[in-house]
């Protein structure tokens, strides 16, 4: 049970998980089903990597955690609202095949799958500095006091 709180091995596997969303992303012909699962597999490894943040930043002070936290917040709705891919790039439609999604559209995709990674990792530092504070002992900051 201690290797998933080694901030390695979570970032490794979340790395991992991304993979099925970013090879399918790129082709339309893909089933609805297979690309709502291949972003729900992303989703996790997202998930796995802002575990791993949340899990090196506990052994730094609260403060830290939570101006991390909030930057993290801010910052995931700042990628939400600033999308730079065009919905629809003109010149590209006539030639560009069916089978293959257009760029801009995968690069919008990968955009907003990047401020949901961000949204989560701070939404995670968040909630566990604050189950840490409710349920520690006052003062802790997630250290060793034996060193």
């Amino acid at each position: 049970m201690q290797a998933w709180t080694n901030p390695a091995l979570l970032a490794r596997t979340g790395r991992w998980l991304l993979l099925p969303v970013a090879v399918l992303d790129w082709f339309a012909l893909a089933p609805q089903a297979v690309v709502v699962t291949a972003f729900l597999v992303a989703v996790v490894g997202l998930a796995a990597v802002a575990a791993a943040l949340v899990v090196r930043m506990l052994r730094r002070s609260r403060a830290a955690m939570a101006g991390v936290g909030i930057a993290l917040l801010l910052g995931g709705l700042v990628v939400f609202g600033l999308d730079p891919f065009p919905s629809t790039f003109p010149l590209v439609d006539a030639w560009w095949p069916d089978a293959v999604t257009q760029p801009q559209v995968v690069g919008s995709a990968y955009w907003m799958l990047l401020g949901l990674g961000i949204e989560l990792a701070g939404v995670g530092m968040l909630a566990t500095l604050l189950v840490v504070s409710l349920t520690g002992p006052a003062g802790a900051t997630g250290r060793r006091s034996g060193r």
